[in-house]
């Protein structure tokens, strides 16, 4: 409980940096400076990154997942153990898969090294498949899911004892039509992908997901559906084309979310990042250049009060934090009347079961 009260702590204290953000645009340190130093210091970040990630690859599949923490029905609340959502979220699952910036500047190698991604509106999902089963993941580690898939370690009969076998993706996923539409590769049969550059991860993806042949339909041994979404060239005639095509998805469905811009050797690395950034189609001639077609359909997309994308960000970033102080604090009320709740049940095991939580 303390480590979350310091969580909504935080948040609290970042209000006022959230509206700086915006306000200091154009000021010290540009979002394409901060791409060229990423970029420059990369080469020397592998072993880091590597690090950052081997709690999933080796050590927490290996001693957590022995526990079963997962497993809701497991669960035993014992006041030994007990932690308010304990259940709920995975600690090694959490902050570990690279999000987005704004997008508030043409890159100046936008031609040359960059790919646009159409991204669907579904649920930003984290997959795990090992050991003969697959989970599934929320971008903030709370677990949504577990099933049998295709995918390497995924099911029985697609596990490999003596090499390993072992998947980690990041995707969206759509419950209506049980699709997870793949957007990048964290790892494959335990061979960390995150030191790879996008356009390395991309085609290993493919190169590997091609050769699964039971993953594009629902059947015994595979749950859900997985489709690799399109990784696009921004070179102009690409770009173009791009931008004038409209449904991107077949029939509109799923429906276009926004759009994602991934730098061609930009590392996965977790947490927001200047090197993969986010736009709505409707923003995309303001930021990168009137000269650019878009089709008609996404500038009707434009909501009526839309004056600038800086003063739109900042609409959207206030009403998010605003909606998440509302759900934190929900979230901690629930808890704390759930530890209330069994206070007495405790009381009553305090002999049996106590320990000092400084000790475990």
């Amino acid at each position: 409980m303390d480590e979350v009260l310091n969580k909504f702590q935080t948040a609290l204290n970042c209000e006022d940096s959230h509206k700086s953000l915006y306000k200091n645009w154009g000021k010290g340190c540009t979002q394409e400076e901060r791409r060229k130093e990423i970029l420059t210091n990369q080469k020397g970040q592998r072993n880091k990154n590597l690090d950052n990630f081997r709690g999933i690859f080796l050590e927490y599949i290996n001693g957590v997942e022995k526990c079963n923490i997962f497993d809701t029905e497991a669960v035993s609340y014992r006041p030994n153990i007990y932690v308010a959502g304990f259940n709920k979220t995975s600690r090694s699952y959490n902050n570990v898969l690279m999000l987005s910036e704004w997008l508030i500047d043409r890159p100046i190698d936008f031609e040359q090294n960059w790919y646009v991604v159409p991204c669907p509106k579904g649920v930003r999902t984290l997959v795990v498949s090992h050991n003969k089963t697959t989970k599934f993941f929320t971008k903030n580690g709370r677990f949504m899911m577990e099933c049998k898939t295709g995918l390497p370690g995924g099911n029985q009969y697609n596990t490999n004892k003596r090499k390993g076998s072992f998947c980690v993706l990041d995707g969206f996923y759509l419950e209506k039509n049980n699709t997870l539409y793949i957007l990048d590769l964290l790892a494959w049969n335990w061979q960390p992908m995150t030191d790879g550059e996008t356009e390395f991860r991309q085609f290993w993806l493919k190169a590997n997901m091609q050769e699964l042949t039971d993953v594009s339909e629902i059947s015994k041994t595979n749950k859900v559906v997985f489709k690799i979404l399109p990784m696009v060239d921004c070179s102009r005639a690409s770009f173009n084309n791009f931008m004038m095509k409209y449904p991107h998805f077949e029939n509109n469905f799923p429906i276009l979310d926004g759009l994602l811009f991934y730098h061609k050797h930009a590392h996965y690395v977790a947490g927001e990042t200047p090197l993969v950034g986010w736009l709505y189609p409707f923003m995309v001639q303001e930021v990168l250049g009137y000269d650019i077609p878009v089709h008609s359909m996404y500038e009707d997309e434009r909501p009526n009060d839309y004056i600038t994308q800086s003063y739109f960000i900042e609409k959207f970033v206030a009403n998010n934090f605003k909606k998440n102080m509302i759900s934190s604090s929900t979230n901690m009320e629930e808890e704390e009347e759930e530890s209330i709740g069994l206070e007495d049940t405790w009381q009553s095991l305090e002999s049996l079961y106590w320990k000092d939580p400084s000790t475990n």
